[in-house]
């Protein structure tokens, strides 16, 4: 016969104690945490890894423990302006105690439109340094391509997912490192100045395109890539080998098209010799990503 178990009353007072002592304990670890020089740190690492002059108007922190920065601004001469409404970390405080790093990261494009243009992630690591080997995980959530693609691409909404590694360097860089798996597709996609062999470039549109990759040691081979739309369809294989800064990041890629009424048209304007509606087509893409070249 089992007996339900007692609590005697000499339990009660050091128990209450003990309960007390944390909450209080870990109240005055989040009030006296150094939140601003984590903010000023995180903003400083976020410069030097990524490349970007990185600009903010407004910084707040939140309890507990979320640093917000408003309308931040990533340049380089080389790619142009990127424009955040919101970037908003929130740090793992218990991981920290344990001398590990921790850090959910929400970004939005637009705060007109929160439940659009958003990308989520989360950021881990065996060191608060941020020294080795980090692990980067996230989504993307109905982004406007070109606010991040300005120079190419004039139109489309991305959504997908990923996972990363990512190692630091010596030099303070962060670069791609062990495994990686990517996961986008884009809708209503425009893709304009595509440069041809003949010193001419092309504009090309796709209901939907989808992309898949899976990189080891900086090298991602092309699982997906594949379209379909008002100028035809295409397929894809090849890879990518990703290089420092990433827009040298070299491409090698064979595309399948299958040309449709619109891209006839596009071609016969260009001096491009006449495609039959409907008959395959292959092509190469080859050179860095910021000067992609299609050989026919």
């Amino acid at each position: 016969m089992n007996l339900p178990m007692k609590w005697s009353n000499g339990w009660k007072e050091p128990l209450a104690w003990l309960v007390g002592g944390v909450a209080v304990f870990g109240l005055a670890l989040l009030l006296t945490f150094p939140y601003e020089a984590v903010q000023a740190r995180l903003l400083d690492e976020l410069e030097q890894r990524s490349g970007f002059d990185v600009r903010s108007t407004q910084s707040t922190v939140r309890f507990p423990a979320t640093l917000e920065w408003r309308q931040v601004t990533f340049s380089k001469p080389e790619w142009g302006a990127v424009q955040l409404a919101l970037l908003q970390t929130k740090l793992g405080v218990l991981k920290a105690l344990t001398g590990e790093f921790g850090m959910d990261v929400l970004v939005q494009m637009d705060e007109a439109s929160p439940a659009a243009g958003v990308v989520k992630g989360t950021v881990t690591g065996a060191s608060l340094t941020l020294d080795g080997l980090l692990t980067v995980k996230g989504q993307f959530q109905q982004v406007d391509l070109p606010t991040l693609v300005r120079r190419a691409v004039s139109r489309g909404t991305l959504t997908g997912d990923f996972l990363q590694h990512v190692e630091s360097m010596p030099d303070g860089m962060a670069v791609m490192k062990g495994d990686g798996v990517w996961k986008v597709e884009v809708k209503d996609l425009a893709v304009d100045q595509i440069p041809l062999n003949n010193g001419l470039t092309l504009s090309v549109g796709f209901t939907r395109v989808a992309a898949g990759l899976s990189c080891r040691d900086a090298v991602c081979d092309v699982t997906e890539l594949k379209g379909d739309g008002p100028d035809g369809s295409f397929s894809g294989e090849g890879k990518v080998t990703i290089q420092q800064p990433v827009q040298n990041s070299q491409v090698a890629l064979t595309v399948t098209i299958v040309p449709g009424a619109g891209f006839a048209a596009k071609g016969a304007a260009l001096g491009i010799p006449p495609l039959p509606v409907g008959m395959p087509l292959t092509v190469k893409v080859v050179g860095t990503v910021a000067q992609a070249r299609l050989a026919l």
